[in-house]
């Protein structure tokens, strides 16, 4: 008689282990084949066990998928806010780029601005300068006596200088000559014994302007005139003595001649 080997257990499906366990009794008996009652009460067991593992499984899904969608929630929530920083960043960004700009332009109008006060400020100040414009001469002598008469006309020559502000007389000629385009106002005077007529005649450029004279007298005798000149840069103002008069040439400088420069046009 074969002895029965005991069957080794091996790990099976659960499927398999159901089957193989109805069968072994069936073996074991020797007999018919077994209903399986008794091994029912296990498939239920571990269905059951099945069951509330599935239902645990979907539970943990579920948790699983709720606290996915929270994370998802609070990427979405938190690439929201880095997507209105980044945003305002932008913008903060162009309106700094504009800031600059604008600075730019200000600075440049600024700079513009600046050039043009202190070129207008050039102007001014060399109109200053060249406004400044005046003299008064009459003759430098060491005794008194007089200048004339002559048989000519002759240019008088005043080479005593009390002011020469612009440096436009000059003592060596007795011409003025006009740095600037102005208004210009010039006086003089004639003071001279009475033997011989005196007097002088202002002249501008080549032309006769206006005359001071005073026939011959028994005693001294004075005479002036004075004219307001529009000159352009170049022009010459000077004066003449006519042919048989005469001028006194007098330490007390009796005899005198000025102009200066009014305004500029």
């Amino acid at each position: 008689m074969m002895k029965t080997k005991t069957p080794v257990a091996v790990p099976l499906p659960l499927c398999w282990c159901v089957c193989l366990c109805v069968g072994g009794v069936a073996a074991e008996s020797g007999g018919e084949a077994s209903t399986g009652q008794e091994c029912v009460p296990d498939v239920h067991t571990v269905l059951r066990e099945m069951s509330a593992h599935i239902a645990e499984q979907k539970l943990e899904l579920t948790h699983t998928k709720t606290q996915l969608e929270k994370e998802i929630e609070e990427l979405k929530r938190e690439n929201e806010a880095l997507a209105d920083r980044l945003s305002a960043a932008e913008a903060r960004l162009a309106a700094n780029e504009k800031r600059v700009e604008e600075q730019s332009v200000q600075s440049e109008q600024l700079e513009a601005s600046n050039t043009e006060l202190n070129n207008t400020l050039l102007q001014i100040t060399s109109n200053t300068e060249v406004s400044k414009v005046a003299f008064s001469a009459s003759f430098s002598v060491t005794s008194n006596k007089h200048i004339g008469p002559f048989d000519t006309t002759i240019t008088l020559v005043y080479d005593h200088v009390f002011t020469n502000i612009g440096n436009a007389y000059n003592k060596h000629t007795g011409i003025f000559t006009a740095p600037v385009r102005g208004v210009y106002r010039f006086s003089y005077h004639i003071f001279a014994g009475g033997s011989h007529g005196a007097g002088a005649t202002l002249w501008h450029n080549s032309v006769h302007v206006a005359a001071a004279y005073n026939h011959k007298a028994p005693h001294d005798i004075n005479t002036s005139q004075g004219v307001t000149l529009v000159l352009q840069p170049g022009d010459t103002v000077y004066l003449r003595l006519g042919a048989g008069a005469w001028v006194s040439a007098y330490t007390g400088h009796y005899t005198t001649f000025s102009g200066q420069l009014l305004f500029l046009i």
